[in-house]
C-alpha cells in the first residue's frame, strides 16, 4: 500500500502493509490423551521508507496475544518470546497473567545508505547468509527453528553491515551484532562461478572462531546446495562443525521433492535416556539436537487454491521422527487457511511418541 510520495527530483516513497493471524493449536501426549488448546493472534505492522536513491529505512512491529493452556503450563513460556539474537530488548509485556500474555516486539528498524558500489545498513536487521533452506549453518547471526512455521520472516539482529560490490558477479559483506554475550564479527564473501554461487565467510562468534562456505546450483536439472561452518572454541572439546547438504527437483506433473542432510558432530547419537533430554534450542552452533538428520520433503498444487506438502526428519541413533504435513487453502487473495500437524516420536527404552501438535491458522494480509 503506497502511502505518500512527491514529485520533487529528491523523492521520498512510504509504503505501509502486514497481516493479522489467528493461530490455534492443540497439543496432545504420545496416546494422543490430555489435550491442551493454546490461541494466538499474530499481527505485524511493516513501514518502509525510501528516499531517491540513496537512502533507505524500515520500521516494523511484531504483536502476539497468547491465551490458553501452553502459556500456563509450558515452563519459561515468557522467557521463549523474544529473540536470542537480539542485543537489546526493544519487547514489552502489555498484559503478563497466568492463563495470558500481550507481547509487542520492535523486529526492525534499520536506515541504509546506498552508492553505486557499496552501500551500509545500521540498526535492527536480518543478515541472511545462509543458503540452504531448512538448516542453514551460514547463517550465523540469525539461525531459526524450522518447526516455526509462523515466523515467516525469522529473527533478526542489532547490527552494522557494510557490503561492497566487486563487479557484477561478486560481493563483500561485513557485520557487526550485539548480542546478550559476546558479539558477531564476521566477512562474507559471495560470487557465481560456472553457474555455481559460491560463499566463504570467516569471523568470530561471541569469541570464538569461525569460518564456512555454502553453494548453490544445479546437476542437470536438479538443484543442489551445501553449506559448511566450523566453530572453534577455546575451551578444549567444545569445537564443532556443521554441515549441510540438499537437492530438489520439480516433476513436470507439479510435484516438488528436496531432500536435505544435516551433520552436527555435537549432536546425540545413541539412544536416550530420558525423552526430555531431547531440546530444540536452536543457535548457529546446534541447528539440531541429533547427530545425523535426514529430511525428505515433497510438496504439490493441487488446485490453483489449495496446496499440500509433507516433510519427514529422521535421525538415525536416537530414532528421532517428525512428520510434518501441511495443508494450505486460498480464500481468497490476501486470505489463507492452514491446516498443519506435527508429530514427534523417539527411543528410550523403546521406540515411542513423544507428543503431538494440531494447528489451525487464518492469515489476512493488508
Amino acid at each position: 500500500m503506497l502511502l505518500a510520495q512527491d514529485t520533487a527530483s529528491h523523492k521520498s516513497v512510504w509504503a505501509f502493509n502486514g497481516y493479522l493471524k489467528d493461530l490455534q493449536w492443540i497439543r496432545l501426549n504420545k496416546d494422543f490423551s490430555k489435550p491442551v488448546a493454546t490461541n494466538l493472534v499474530h499481527n505485524r505492522i511493516n513501514l518502509k521508507w525510501n528516499k531517491a536513491e540513496q537512502w533507505a529505512g524500515r520500521l516494523e512491529i511484531r504483536n502476539r496475544l497468547y491465551w490458553g493452556g501452553d502459556v500456563r503450563e509450558q515452563p519459561g513460556f515468557k522467557e521463549q518470546l523474544r529473540n536470542q539474537s537480539e542485543a537489546v530488548n526493544l519487547s514489552v509485556n502489555w498484559l503478563d497473567t497466568r492463563s495470558a500474555i500481550l507481547h509487542s516486539n520492535l523486529e526492525r528498524c534499520w536506515i541504509e545508505f546506498k552508492k553505486p558500489k557499496w552501500n551500509v545498513r545500521a540498526g535492527r536487521q536480518r543478515i541472511n547468509w545462509g543458503i540452504t533452506n531448512t538448516w542453514s549453518p551460514n547463517d550465523i547471526f540469525n539461525s531459526y527453528n524450522f518447526l516455526d512455521f509462523d515466523y515467516e520472516e525469522r529473527p533478526g539482529s542489532d547490527a552494522i553491515k557494510t557490503q561492497y560490490l566487486l563487479n557484477e558477479l561478486s560481493h563483500l559483506e561485513l557485520a557487526v551484532a550485539g548480542t546478550r554475550n559476546k558479539p558477531i564479527i564476521a566477512a562474507n564473501y559471495f560470487t557465481n562461478y560456472r553457474q555455481y554461487d559460491l560463499q566463504a565467510n570467516s569471523g568470530f562468534y561471541q569469541g570464538n572462531f569461525t569460518a564456512g562456505l555454502g553453494w548453490a546450483g544445479n546437476i542437470k536439472e536438479a538443484g543442489f546446495k551445501g553449506e559448511a561452518q566450523f566453530h572453534g572454541s577455546k575451551k578444549d572439546g567444545l569445537s564443532n562443525l556443521l554441515v549441510v547438504l540438499e537437492g530438489d527437483y520439480m516433476f513436470k506433473n507439479g510435484w516438488y521433492v528436496s531432500t536435505t542432510f544435516l551433520f552436527n558432530d555435537k549432536g546425540w547419537d545413541s539412544p536416550l535416556d530420558s525423552l526430555n533430554t531431547l531440546v530444540f534450542q536452536v543457535s548457529p552452533r546446534n541447528l539440531m539436537p541429533t547427530k545425523w538428520n535426514f529430511l525428505v520433503n515433497t510438496s504439490k498444487e493441487i488446485t490453483p487454491i489449495l496446496s499440500g506438502s509433507m516433510s519427514v526428519v529422521y535421525a538415525p541413533g536416537t530414532n528421532l521422527l517428525i512428520l510434518f504435513p501441511t495443508l494450505r487453502y486460498n480464500v481468497q487473495t490476501n486470505l489463507d487457511l492452514d491446516f498443519v500437524w506435527q508429530s514427534f516420536f523417539a527411543s528410550s527404552s523403546g521406540f515411542e511418541a513423544l507428543s503431538h501438535i494440531g494447528f489451525l491458522r487464518a492469515k489476512w494480509s493488508f
